[in-house]
């Protein structure tokens, strides 16, 4: 078998090989139950030895932006890797030990800046968590609904998408209190920078009218039975307006006019 790597990839193979000064013995790990919202306005750091079990927490999310395995495990291999990412020399470290903070996520590409005016983060993570791999003519069919339904019942598009039980993708969310909300924000769009948010941000921004289509309802019919036994409300509202709906990507859209938001 003939693996074909790049000359990057062969570089960085080639520097973790030979990191100095790496911990040798078995590693004591510690417990830890730190978020992403911690490490951004609480000042919390993490540390070689520290372990997460919480796989939306940083420890997991810069071990899969590292490109190794993912365990939650803040130990050689992570340390190593993070040496060579952020061209750090272990034998300079106090206890050769790389603290990560609000700088390391810097340069991680993993700092998250929410503007107070956050409609669209919260729309531009709605379409990761509806759909990460969608084309552009599907997310802005998905952004149609939202704006359909808003425009109709007179609020913003923001308050359509964290409507209860509207939007599944939200629903953990709206479980918190106000505080646990804000935490909650952070940690989601944090995660979701490895999964394609940007590139929904910039859909976003450029959604305007000319893309808008005559659609308020979507479903993945792949996830959910829409036989006409089925008594959930999505699949009552498919049933009685199958014959308009239409699919683009994963998904089926349609109007109903019974149910507008």
């Amino acid at each position: 078998m003939r693996i074909v790597i790049t000359e990057g990839q062969y570089s960085k193979l080639v520097e973790q090989v030979v990191v100095k000064c790496v911990p040798t013995g078995e590693t004591e790990f510690n417990k830890i139950d730190i978020s992403f919202y911690d490490m951004l306005y609480n000042g919390s750091i993490l540390n070689y030895g520290d372990y997460d079990v919480d796989k939306t927490h940083p420890i997991y999310v810069i071990q899969k932006k590292l490109g190794i395995g993912t365990d939650g495990y803040y130990g050689k291999d992570m340390l190593k890797a993070l040496s060579n990412q952020l061209n750090i020399d272990l034998c300079k470290q106090i206890n050769n030990n790389i603290p990560l903070g609000l700088f390391a996520l810097t340069e991680l590409g993993l700092k998250v800046e929410i503007p107070e005016d956050d409609e669209d983060y919260i729309l531009a993570s709605t379409l990761v968590g509806e759909n990460q791999t969608a084309g552009e003519k599907e997310l802005n069919a998905i952004l149609s609904t939202i704006k359909n339904r808003a425009d109709k019942c007179g609020y913003s598009m923001k308050d359509s998408v964290l409507k209860g039980k509207q939007y599944s993708t939200w629903n953990y969310f709206n479980k918190l209190n106000e505080e646990q909300q804000l935490q909650e924000l952070y940690n989601r769009i944090t995660n979701q920078k490895t999964k394609g948010f940007g590139k929904m941000l910039k859909i976003v921004e450029n959604f305007n009218d000319s893309d808008l289509i005559n659609v308020n309802h979507y479903v993945n019919p792949d996830i959910v039975d829409l036989g006409t036994g089925n008594t959930r409300t999505i699949a009552k509202s498919y049933n009685n307006n199958k014959k308009s709906a239409k699919r683009i990507g994963d998904h089926l859209f349609w109007w109903d006019k019974r149910h507008s938001c």
